[in-house]
């Protein structure tokens, strides 16, 4: 393990492309209940905000040592001018974000509780769901090819916001294709347009529904159907399970690794850490399993913590 802590020391070349969202925190008290209706009176105490979505993975493959090329879009609104604040402050270039006028900058605003327990109370969602038009398509293109071909590996963080259009997700897999580096995608989406990519990352519901189940996290469900879309999409699963770890499907017997979380705060953002963590380990040459092993102890750090983060010290 401290081999690979210290091979982290490296920088590896990871192009991310997926949404953007700017995440915003508003944390207090609750005493009372309003007598307008009978909801929670949220006494406000600080605030504070992140990037999210795939800037979040972006943001963790930068804190653990990787040169990041982040591809996505905003808006040209206030919560534009967060996000490239906030890039800045994450030592993250902001050279392949395009803006929009068109499209909203997404922005979650959630409202927590940390008195007399933390509990989030409500989210708070401002967002653009259109697929892009070709203007801004035709630009994401050309940013695909350029950051590509540099590379080393290639994240996709779809949210389904619109930005990963049917052009988008072939020229990415055409890009990394042919320089024969790896992509690996979590997506919203249907898998299946992304065929032709390396590794899948699900989550167990996600699985499910791509295999037209009913969602369900046990063992006699998800190992099969895991290994049947594995084989479907000619890929590795590695399917996120939440509490009961994170399971690998690639041809050989299935491994699960259970979680090792003890102290959970917040979950938001573990899944985005989770494939931080595998991506920069496999691009230092760790094998899958030992990338997984370390995510998994790394999101346990992470989601002890009011907004989930991980370092390479956490990592040790």
């Amino acid at each position: 393990m401290k081999y690979l802590v210290d091979k982290m020391l490296k920088k590896p070349k990871i192009v991310v492309i997926g949404d953007l969202m700017v995440d915003k925190y508003v944390y207090g008290s609750v005493e009372r209940i309003s007598p307008e209706a009978p909801v929670p009176i949220l006494e406000k105490e600080e605030e504070e905000q992140f990037l999210g979505g795939a800037g979040l993975v972006a943001t963790n493959l930068c804190t653990l040592g990787a040169e990041v090329d982040f591809i996505s879009v905003v808006g040209e609104d206030e919560g534009a001018n967060n996000a490239f604040s906030l890039l800045e402050r994450d030592n993250l270039s902001s050279k392949y974000i395009l803006r929009d006028k068109k499209r909203k900058t997404i922005t979650k605003k959630r409202f927590i509780a940390t008195s007399p327990y933390f509990q989030m109370l409500l989210r708070l969602d401002h967002e653009s769901r259109d697929l892009l038009d070709r203007e801004t398509e035709s630009k994401i293109l050309a940013n695909v090819r350029l950051a590509i071909s540099t590379a080393n590996l290639v994240v996709v963080s779809d949210y389904n916001k619109g930005l990963m259009t049917k052009a988008i997700i072939d020229e990415t897999i055409s890009c990394a294709r042919s320089r024969k580096i790896k992509i690996i995608v979590d997506t919203k989406k249907s898998v299946y347009e992304y065929k032709g990519s390396d590794i899948f990352v699900p989550n167990y519901k996600e699985l499910c529904i791509a295999l037209g189940l009913k969602p369900s996290n046990e063992d006699d469900i998800i190992i099969p159907n895991a290994t049947k879309l594995s084989k479907m999409l000619g890929a590795i699963l590695v399917v996120k399970r939440s509490g009961r770890g994170a399971t690998i499907v690639d041809g050989k017997p299935p491994k699960t690794y259970p979680t090792l979380a003890h102290d959970i705060v917040n979950v938001s953002g573990a899944g985005d850490i989770f494939v931080a963590i595998v991506a920069n380990s496999l691009c230092l040459g760790k094998n899958l399993n030992e990338a997984v092993e370390l995510a998994n102890k790394g999101c346990a750090k992470a989601i002890s913590r009011r907004h989930p983060s991980v370092t390479l010290e956490d990592l040790k």
